[in-house]
């Protein structure tokens, strides 16, 4: 049997300290699933109106329900004066697709469809107003720019609300550590032990355990190659999808067969999450026709079907127990298309060659750990109050600072005493108020009890959700 995923990573590093415990999700997959939780009113005024996707809201709740302060109006005051230069300039031989934007004459403009030489512009008639549809260009329109601000704002307030529930609840106290930086091997393999370039895909089958909750994580990729230097290309595929999840372009720089460590960033095997089914597996590889010229792979021979001797090597029988627990690692090689290099595809999986007893100059150190990500997901209408009150804070606070001092009619009738009072009340008084006040019981009301929602991560008795009331 064989499994697979893709996935994000938020939070401190898994500490190599014993019986220290952290909370791992993936922040990216959360964001995307609690962004329309709550949602944006759209503005009355169409040459101010924002995408739409942004107004959608699955809790009926909007933004500017926390607050009156929270007008599109405001939200463009507090926009930074730089916000358009991220945008690239539009360049007249370049192809764009549906949905790119770019800068031309002061003003940023979105692709209605595909196009190559197609100048933003819009016509004479429109008399500067780009509010309108139809404004003859079919390839160009105007776009709002506080779309991308206002998205961004709420991805913060997801990730901050995320964080700081998960603190406040001590959930890392209900999970486990399952296996903190761990390699799949010790040591390094004879110099003279050269694998010969065969025009094939090489590297490892990854199969995690079939539990909700589980998450691997590749720390590290270590290679150890000889007779050239350069760039590796490796590929990370998953079953489940023909095209790679992710590639690594890692530069050796080790001579005479020497090893060479590579950090990842964000390089995820769970069980399952968004972009997969339960089950499957995770192919790390690389093209051996990739190589740099004159580089071979030096091979530990390793029989990575059974159990290490023991009495040999008593620190490899004890990882390669730990790593079963949790991990099914298996060496394969595939003969490589002659196109991969320019289209790389997942193969016919049923025609994997596994080899138990090469790993192709790799190595890998790994962290598996338990994984908050789906069962926050399944939950997220829980977190609709905090989510919209977390939100209306940071924009308060950025609305109350003010940091390009614009000063217009929107903001003249608030201060930034009467807006830091509506964020926090009287802090000098007996009694706390203010929207802050508010995010803080609003935290205080939602508890996601995740005690026995899965057998290997969190244990004893499956008590649910539980609410409270503000």
């Amino acid at each position: 049997m064989r499994y697979p995923a893709r996935v994000y990573y938020f939070g401190s590093p898994i500490s190599s300290y014993k019986n220290v415990r952290i909370i791992m999700y993936r922040i990216k997959e959360i964001q995307d699933a609690l962004l329309h939780v709550v949602g944006w009113e759209q503005s009355f005024d169409p040459a101010k109106a924002i995408d739409t996707y942004l107004t959608q809201t699955e809790s009926g709740l909007y933004f500017q329900g926390a607050h009156p302060l929270l007008t599109l109006d405001n939200m463009a005051a507090i926009m930074p004066d730089d916000w358009g230069l991220q945008y690239p300039e539009w360049n007249m031989i370049l192809p764009y697709k549906a949905g790119q934007k770019v800068r031309h004459n002061n003003i940023v403009w979105i692709a209605r469809i595909d196009n190559t030489g197609e100048e933003p512009t819009a016509s004479d008639f429109n008399e500067n107003d780009y509010s309108r549809e139809d404004y003859g260009n079919p390839y160009w329109k105007p776009y709002n720019m506080l779309t991308d601000f206002l998205e961004r704002m709420t991805r913060n307030g997801i990730a901050t609300a995320i964080q700081t529930f998960t603190q406040i609840k001590q959930l890392d106290k209900e999970t486990r550590n399952l296996l903190e930086r761990r390699t799949f091997f010790d040591g390094a393999g004879r110099i003279r032990a050269t694998l010969q370039n065969t025009h094939k895909l090489v590297g490892f089958e990854i199969v995690p355990v079939r539990a909700l909750g589980v998450t691997a994580k590749i720390e590290k990729i270590g290679l150890q190659m000889t007779g050239g230097t350069g760039i590796v290309k490796m590929y990370l595929f998953h079953s489940s999808q023909i095209d790679p999840i992710k590639t690594f372009d890692l530069d050796f720089q080790v001579k005479n067969g020497g090893f060479q460590w590579f950090t990842l960033e964000d390089c995820f095997l769970p069980y399952i999450s968004k972009d997969n089914n339960s089950g499957g597996s995770w192919f790390l590889c690389y093209n051996q026709d990739e190589l740099p010229q004159g580089m071979e792979a030096i091979n530990v021979s390793k029989d990575w079907s059974r159990e290490p001797c023991g009495t040999c090597n008593i620190g490899s029988v004890e990882v390669w127990r730990e790593l079963t627990k949790y991990l099914q690692v298996t060496p394969f090689m595939y003969n490589a298309p002659e196109t991969f290099a320019e289209y790389p595809e997942l193969w016919d999986i049923a025609y994997t060659m596994y080899t138990n007893t090469q790993n192709y100059g790799l190595n890998c150190e790994i962290t598996v750990g338990c994984d908050l990500t789906d069962f926050i997901i399944s939950q997220r209408q829980i977190f609709q109050d905090v989510i919209q009150k977390q939100v209306a804070v940071i924009a308060l606070r950025a609305l109350a600072m003010n940091p390009n001092v614009r000063v217009n009619r929107y903001q003249s009738n608030a201060t930034r005493t009467d807006i830091l009072y509506e964020l926090d009340g009287n802090t000098s008084g007996v009694r706390p108020g203010g929207l802050g006040y508010q995010l803080k019981k609003a935290y205080e009301a939602l508890k996601l009890d995740t005690q026995g929602l899965d057998r290997v991560c969190l244990s004893c008795n499956n008590r649910g959700v539980r609410y409270k009331a503000v």
